[in-house]
């Protein structure tokens, strides 16, 4: 079992580890497929837009004629007028002049005999790129990208002309042009920033959804690994628990034993003053039975919310005296007890509850703490019981978890120290049931236990 509990973590660690990282891969691949998607996108829009400006360009620059079909030389002289925003002359012979001929144009035209189409397209030696820019960003807004970029024209491999859109960026990604109107040589090419932003915004819901899935396996394992630790725990102390309450059990019952066997067998004068003596070693050990059965039941008694305080007003010193007295009594170490910065006399408190709980204080000082035991007893704006010993037994770890239910300071599988890790539960579940506080803390080379209980 203890080989088991030591490979959870690790198997535990294994499964986050592989979760992560499959949820990173999967994220990795849904970002370059995106990336790739965007680029496309980028491209698409980049051919549209020069498409887009050609069509344009073109239906404001071809001219059609229909000349007589028995002309079927390409003219030698030509002269063409438009009178639009002025005149436009062109003689000469023409260099971008077709000449076919279509007998459909000749049957569909009835008015027309003989006739033949020539199509002459007026081209620009450069691109237009304010007129390109706006198809272009026409085309970006209307996929509702907002990005920079720069736009690059290159003519045999030359930069030609450049536009920006946006800041100047130096990490980029980048496409060229597709379209099957550009001439020779020509080449468009779109430069546009690392958009990781727009392509993490195209990916928001897979990564928001992966995101709270890693959150929900790491919490589930985490939870795991917590309710693996929880019952590790409660199954050293269910163990301890055991053993302690043996050895606390058997002692008192093998004396009890040991009086009786003594009064029947090894008492044959009977004698009455031996017999009283076995007696009264037997009544001792079964007060120190009921007291330890009483503890047991309180600790189950305490977790419950049937119970309630006996509050009343009574004299400090009158009640904490006999406590204090019962203790110097029945320790060999020095008890010292100090009231300080005490306005009133009187507090309202239940002194049962509260005196077993000091009870528990200084059995635990005597148990486990030095040779010298400090009782400071404050009556201000809270009543305060202090209960301090020169025993540096208890490491910060250990001072986090002194007031857990059956928690005792492990001392191996050595039990010369009575208990089972009960009486500073009960210390402080009457504090809280006061509205107060049980802490420890250690300072000047001194472990100090506090309850402290505020004033009504």
């Amino acid at each position: 079992m203890q080989k088991l509990y030591r490979r959870i973590p690790y198997l535990l660690t294994i499964a986050i580890l592989a979760t992560i990282a499959v949820q990173l891969y999967s994220g990795y691949i849904d970002f370059q497929k995106n990336s790739s998607n965007f680029k496309r996108e980028m491209q698409q829009s980049l051919d549209v837009a020069l498409d887009n400006y050609f069509i344009k360009v073109s239906e404001q620059k071809n001219i059609t004629l229909i000349v007589p079909t028995d002309s079927l030389e390409r003219p030698s002289n030509l002269s063409i007028e438009k009178k639009v925003m002025g005149a436009i002359s062109m003689k000469g012979e023409p260099k971008n002049i077709s000449v076919f001929k279509d007998d459909k144009i000749h049957e569909s035209l009835s008015s027309t005999a003989n006739v033949k189409m020539i199509n002459i397209s007026i081209n620009k030696d450069s691109i237009n790129f304010k007129k390109l820019k706006v198809f272009l960003d026409n085309e970006l807004d209307r996929k509702e990208y907002t990005i920079p970029y720069t736009l690059n024209y290159y003519k045999q491999d030359t930069l030609f002309a450049t536009s920006h859109r946006g800041a100047i960026f130096s990490k980029h990604l980048s496409t060229k042009g597709k379209s099957t109107y550009l001439k020779k040589g020509e080449k468009i090419e779109m430069l546009f920033p690392n958009a990781v932003k727009v392509i993490l915004k195209k990916s928001l819901i897979n990564i928001i959804l992966s995101f709270l899935l890693v959150i929900i396996i790491l919490f589930a394992l985490f939870y795991l690994l917590y309710i693996v630790k929880q019952q590790k725990q409660l199954s050293e102390i269910k163990n301890d628990l055991i053993s302690n309450i043996s050895h606390e059990f058997k002692t008192p019952i093998a004396i009890i034993g040991t009086a009786l066997e003594s009064i029947r067998y090894f008492n044959d004068s009977n004698d009455l003053e031996k017999t009283n003596r076995y007696l009264d070693y037997s009544n001792q050990q079964l007060g120190k039975l009921e007291k330890m059965v009483n503890q047991l039941m309180d600790t189950a008694f305490l977790d419950t919310n049937d119970w309630n305080l006996n509050r009343q007003t009574i004299n400090i010193k009158e009640w904490i005296a006999p406590i204090v007295e019962n203790y110097k009594l029945n320790s060999e170490k020095e008890i010292v007890m100090e009231v300080s910065k005490v306005i009133q006399n009187q507090t309202f408190i239940d002194p049962f509850h509260l005196g077993n709980a000091l009870g528990c204080l200084l059995d635990n000082a005597i148990r486990y703490g030095g040779n010298q035991i400090e009782i400071l007893v404050e009556n201000t704006q809270e009543f305060t019981l202090a209960v301090s010993d020169n025993g540096n037994s208890l490491n910060k770890e250990q001072r986090a978890k002194v007031f857990d239910k059956f928690y005792r300071v492990p001392h191996g599988n050595l039990h010369e120290v009575k208990g089972y890790g009960v009486g500073l539960y009960h210390v402080k579940k009457i504090a809280e049931k006061h509205h107060g506080m049980a802490k420890v803390f250690f300072k000047d080379n001194k472990t100090t236990f506090i309850i402290s209980i505020p004033n009504e």
